[in-house]
């Protein structure tokens, strides 16, 4: 409860600093697909993860259609990797070191927070439609890293120390804005985010976290 008490305080401050007749926010809530990419012989990723990311993103316009994009989000993500090494994967937990055997496929279940920089592009009002195209960078810092094994004694065990603390990738993504009245709009979109940073502690596996995100929003 404490950490999101801290990103509702920081979802304010940030509407306060940046209000402004120029100024635009979208509560969003994206439904995504992710997936992790092992460059080690004999690990694998294997299949996608259902996932959400919740939040807030601020349009700060400088010309009538073209404007920066910033905002804060609280982002549920993670893969799933396959280790078919010799001896197993091991793996540091609150109880210790733990060895994933050989062939086991380990789900990574991890929560960042988001803020993402970048531009955003957007056509004039088309009946009641305006079409947008976004590009930038997002930046995530880990809170939360849990892993599982089915079959195995990993249930949902903290897998922190696995997992750095900061992630970096880049998006882009379409949509539409329909307009329902006023400055109000419902938002709809497709993001893609592509991670090149390795997320893992192992120096001996580079591992990034990827996307696809369907933006349903509201702006005003």
């Amino acid at each position: 409860m404490k950490k999101y008490l801290i990103i509702l305080t920081l979802l304010i401050s940030v509407g306060q600093s940046l209000y402004s007749q120029n100024t635009k926010f979208t509560v969003f809530v994206d439904p995504k697909f992710s997936w992790m990419t092992p460059d080690l012989k004999n690990v694998d990723s294997d299949g996608s993860k259902l996932g959400v990311n919740i939040g807030l993103n601020v349009d700060k316009f400088f010309a009538p259609n073209y404007a920066f994009m910033t905002g804060i989000s609280i982002d549920n993500t993670g893969g799933l990797l396959k280790y078919d090494l010799v001896d197993g994967k091991p793996i540091k937990t609150n109880g210790g070191i733990d060895t994933v055997p050989s062939g086991s496929t380990l789900e990574y279940k991890l929560q960042y927070i988001n803020i993402p920089f970048g531009l955003k592009l957007k056509t004039n009002e088309i009946g009641y439609f305006t079409f947008f195209t976004h590009l930038g960078i997002n930046a995530g810092v880990n809170i939360k890293a849990t892993g599982e094994v089915e079959g195995y004694e990993l249930e949902n065990d903290n897998i922190s120390d696995e997992i750095k603390l900061f992630n970096l990738g880049y998006y882009i993504g379409l949509g539409t804005e329909y307009s329902i009245g006023g400055n109000t709009a419902i938002v709809l979109g497709l993001t893609y985010t592509n991670g090149f940073v390795d997320i893992t502690t192992d120096s001996n596996n580079k591992v990034t976290n990827s996307n696809i995100a369907i933006r349903i929003g509201i702006l005003f």
